[in-house]
């Protein structure tokens, strides 16, 4: 059965919002032994946003990404701001409001099953517990990718889904902080340009590039990463492209020429010089010793 976009328990005190509901969760959570996926997605809360419930049938994961707001949990209230990870289920009373001058966005997923509870165990998360989380663009994307997976549908949508919540899921326990951990700003400014060199690294030519990209200069780029890094920028980018080079090497049908375009490399001659810098060897000696 395939996803819809609303469900009785949404809040209608939103933007905007990009949410699933799997009508089909009671006959999955009796035939099916894995995390048992019920709904989610991201709303935009209105300025007036507020969730007052005494009971809820599912486990919850929230994750705000944007703006504040504050959450009661049993009767603790807490402050809420970017990269906080809360949870709740049926034996957590809870409140959930936006800021008003400074509306949340978050992100909310609701599951069930036993393996839920097994998976929320092994991590040690708990409902009614509230960390902050160190990375939380790259949780954002696992959660953008869950969302995306749920509305298409269908059984390999709905395994993606789940195994990217999961990923999530695992992210926030192994990144967990105090909740009332304050960021360094400067930290914050690394994990954004190490997050953009992950994501874009086929398609960068040079730091310079990347830290345009970030709207910070190449110098403090740098800066950064020997603060907060065993690595340089530039070695990043370049261990990243080589070690995609490597497997796209591998492949039969596979022309140097093509995979030095493929990472953003202006020649294959230029690339040839900075895998061989890299790797020790040629491209064609790694083709030719597969």
């Amino acid at each position: 059965m395939p996803a819809t976009e609303q469900a009785d328990y949404f809040s209608t005190q939103v933007v905007r919002t990009r949410r699933f509901f799997l009508p089909d969760w009671k006959e999955r959570q009796r035939t099916r032994s894995g995390l048992c996926l019920v709904g989610g997605g991201c709303e935009w809360c209105a300025a007036d946003f507020k969730v007052d419930r005494g009971h809820f049938p599912f486990l919850a994961f929230e994750f705000v990404s944007r703006g504040k707001g504050h959450v009661t949990l049993s009767g603790r209230r807490h402050e809420l701001s970017v990269g906080h990870v809360f949870f709740f289920d049926s034996t957590t009373p809870h409140i959930i409001e936006s800021d008003s001058t400074e509306p949340m966005v978050k992100y909310f997923f609701n599951f069930t099953g036993h393996r839920a509870t097994a998976l929320m165990e092994e991590l040690s998360l708990s409902p009614g517990q509230l960390i902050r989380v160190l990375d939380s663009s790259r949780i954002e994307t696992l959660l953008e990718e869950a969302i995306d997976h749920a509305l298409r549908g269908g059984t390999f949508g709905l395994r993606a889904a789940t195994a990217a919540l999961e990923h999530a899921l695992v992210l926030c326990a192994d990144s967990r902080q105090p909740a009332m951990t304050k960021f360094d700003p400067a930290y914050a400014t690394y994990l954004r340009c190490r997050g953009h060199l992950l994501r874009n690294y086929p398609v960068l030519s040079s730091i310079e590039e990347a830290a345009k990209h970030c709207h910070v200069s190449a110098a403090y780029l740098t800066r950064l990463f020997k603060r907060y890094d065993d690595e340089t920028p530039l070695a990043c980018l370049t261990r990243l492209k080589m070690s995609q080079a490597v497997l796209k090497l591998r492949q039969p049908e596979a022309q140097v020429k093509a995979v030095a375009s493929e990472l953003g490399y202006k020649s294959a001659a230029h690339f040839s010089r900075a895998f061989k810098a890299w790797s020790g060897q040629s491209p064609s000696d790694l083709r030719y010793a597969e």
